[in-house]
């Protein structure tokens, strides 16, 4: 198979050698919201190098719903720590 002549970047997953299960986790107000799954969706596409198409890609979605307790015992929502600066 051909990935469309599209290049991923520096540590971009290669969909075309693993198994086409894509994993999603979004935040619930990003998954209650059409227009931003749709732009999550054309994201995900892109980073795997077939930004026009997801056919053949079994996309999974998940909410986040995690939750972080600190050493006191106190009870937080977890959040993505990929986007931390």
């Amino acid at each position: 198979m051909s990935n469309g002549g599209f290049n991923r970047g520096p540590g971009e997953p290669d969909p075309w050698a693993t198994g086409r299960e894509i994993n999603i986790t979004v935040p619930v107000g990003v998954a209650g919201d059409l227009d931003r799954m749709t732009d999550v969706i054309k994201k995900v596409m892109t980073h795997l190098g077939c930004p026009t198409c997801h056919s053949g890609f079994d996309l999974r979605f998940r909410q986040s719903l995690d939750f972080v307790v600190s050493p006191k015992g106190e009870v937080a929502q977890g959040i993505a720590q990929p986007f931390v600066g």
